[in-house]
């Protein structure tokens, strides 16, 4: 089944389409014997009568800046003025599927869906292995069991490179018949254009800036797109909505076995609460007005030196940490029962069968931020316990040896 593309003119610099091209909605490729990918026919059946319809953007930093979503949702309040069209922004920067696979309940299936664009192909780093399947097809599994059984459509951003690869993320695709929209090469064909701006003075004495990186003049660092690569995105991803307006509804999606695992299909977010603290830990409550602890709806627990460990039981076979990387970060060792990993499998990836590691919570290069680490999955169905103890030792960019938690990530059997 052939992805979505679009021709950009080479002669507006709004990026006018002229052109789309679109899986079939009838008759799948030759020897292909899955159906076609499902349509937003059911999406649009719901605008057109002035319903209610929610938009989810779930995503990195690449959804969440003010660029392809904003101007999407746009679209659709203008195309639309009498449906009650509810924009819902489930993205947060530097986070993958993984992460997502978590989210996914509280942010995204809690605020009852119609559509939901999945964008985390850049920060899954385009992989081609087992655990970013796993991942992907545990949020549309969750999305497909909800309520809502909204529409998914898989969006593929790019850097300025402009050579990503799509790795696992199509072929989750390809398995639940999800459509999918790769924003590459909409960009390699706006190359052509003899209008396209040159680089200021200023831009080129910027060391984030690479100009010789042939897709430079879309960003404004090595992925994160202008409002020139904003604006491709957005009528590359409208071009798609326009083709689907008339599209007929069809039956809700129903699950297909899984593609590798249903191991993600019931990731959540468990508060901090049920841990078993020892040493100098401060328990805070939910506290709104705070950006980096927004989202810890249910508090956080925040250790404060060396020494200061916890202990956390749980039923599942995948296990996570939702923390902040703060100034004042420090750096822990956790291990889970006896502590002793599994063979690694390669073809696999991620963190399958580890049962010990360090995680640094130190801003590094970067900034304070929501974060979280991946510490173990494939593990026997049953009851585990983690243990994590902050250490002496830490970054030298960090301040000090602190750690705040926000939600155990748990996924597997409850």
């Amino acid at each position: 089944m052939r992805r979505f593309t679009v021709i950009v003119t080479p002669l507006l610099l709004a990026a006018t389409i002229l052109a789309a091209e679109l899986p079939d909605p009838i008759i799948p490729d030759a020897g292909d014997t899955k159906p076609p990918r499902r349509t937003l026919g059911r999406v649009f059946q719901k605008l057109k009568a002035g319903e209610d319809v929610g938009i989810a953007y779930f995503g990195g930093s690449i959804t969440a800046a003010s660029g392809w979503r904003v101007k999407t949702f746009t679209w659709f309040k203008e195309t639309f003025p009498k449906a009650n069209v509810r924009e819902i922004n489930a993205a947060i920067g530097g986070t993958g599927s993984d992460l997502g696979a978590f989210r996914c309940g509280a942010e995204v299936i809690a605020q009852r869906p119609d559509l939901v664009f999945v964008e985390f192909n850049i920060n899954d780093g385009s992989p081609k292995n087992d655990f970013r399947k796993a991942t992907m097809e545990g949020i549309a599994r969750q999305l497909w069991s909800s309520p809502t059984k909204p529409e998914i459509v898989f969006v593929y951003t790019t850097s300025r490179d402009l050579n990503c690869n799509r790795g696992s993320h199509p072929a989750v695709a390809k398995h639940y018949n999800i459509p999918d929209i790769d924003l590459q090469p909409p960009l390699v064909e706006a190359l052509k254009r003899p209008d396209l701006p040159k680089p200021t003075e200023a831009q080129l004495k910027n060391p984030k800036l690479n100009w010789k990186a042939v897709g430079q003049v879309f960003m404004r660092d090595s992925v994160h797109p202008n409002d020139l690569g904003h604006t491709i995105y957005t009528d590359t991803v409208v071009a798609y909505l326009k083709t689907q307006m008339d599209a007929k509804p069809l039956p809700a999606p129903e699950l297909p076995k899984p593609l590798v695992t249903d191991e993600f299909g019931n990731g959540r977010l468990v508060p901090p609460g049920g841990a078993k603290l020892s040493g100098n830990w401060e328990v805070l409550p939910p506290d709104a007005k705070n950006g980096l602890l927004k989202r810890y709806a249910h508090g956080t627990i925040n250790a404060r030196k060396a020494g200061d460990s916890l202990e956390f039981e749980f039923e599942g076979t995948a296990i996570g940490i939702f923390e902040n990387v703060q100034k004042d970060g420090g750096k822990y060792e956790w291990t889970i029962d006896d502590g002793k990993n599994e063979p690694a499998d390669k073809y696999y990836g991620g963190p399958k069968g580890c049962k010990h590691g360090k995680v640094d919570t130190a801003p590094g290069p970067y900034f304070a931020r929501n974060h979280y680490a991946m510490l173990a999955c494939g593990l026997a169905p049953g009851k585990h316990t983690l243990k994590i103890k902050v250490l002496e030792e830490r970054d030298k960019t960090s301040t000090g040896n602190r750690l705040l938690i926000g939600y155990f990530m748990v996924a597997g059997a409850k």
